[in-house]
């Protein structure tokens, strides 16, 4: 599972690309886990490339952003394809987890509640 990684004003944001599926989510799993280092405190994960994100993804989504709970911790993902949006507001994570429309919209927000 390729995963690009950059940060963006202090915000970690990785850019998963492919499809997420239940054959290859320890795949992801691993991916998301190797670009997390101690002292990260907010994260995006940008959804642009990926086309599908199956349960065990959501599951992976949300272990990742239970890492990210607490005083001065900060997650969100942002551009969401369609099919992946789909997903998100039929399993409810849309409510569980902060999206925004890009990332440079993530970033902001997430820089603004942190300040």
């Amino acid at each position: 599972m390729e995963v690009n990684w950059s940060r963006n004003e202090g915000v970690l944001v990785a850019k998963p690309v492919g499809r997420i599926f239940s054959s290859n989510y320890l795949e992801w799993q691993s991916a998301l886990e190797s670009g997390i280092k101690p002292g990260d405190h907010a994260m995006v994960v940008d959804f642009e490339q990926v086309p599908y994100l199956s349960s065990a993804g959501l599951r992976v989504l949300l272990t990742t952003a239970r890492q990210f709970d607490g005083p001065d911790h900060a997650f969100g993902i942002s551009t969401l394809t369609r099919a992946v949006r789909k997903v998100l507001a039929a399993s409810g994570f849309d409510q569980m987890i902060a999206v925004y429309e890009s990332e440079a919209a993530a970033v902001a927000a997430i820089n603004g509640d942190r300040s």
